[in-house]
């Protein structure tokens, strides 16, 4: 996967609901390394849904909420 224009990623910066690409992007991982990641906590209770009235997309303050839980915020 190529890398998005700075364009692209100014548009993307406040969306709220964020494809696993762009919440790959978000968390600073590796493609390949996120979408193992992804897959393993799609698993894990409390781990934001994607939503299907938002395409598949899930709500970005609450995968962030998430992760800072996770990492002790």
């Amino acid at each position: 996967m190529t890398a998005p224009s700075p364009e692209t990623l100014e548009r993307e910066r406040d969306r709220l609901y964020v494809t696993d690409a762009e919440l790959i992007r978000r968390m600073g991982v590796p493609e390949k390394q996120g979408r193992a990641m992804l897959q393993d906590l799609a698993k894990k209770p409390g781990f934001p849904r994607k939503q299907a009235y938002a395409s598949g997309r899930r709500y970005w303050p609450a995968v962030k909420e998430y992760f800072d839980k996770l990492n002790g915020l």
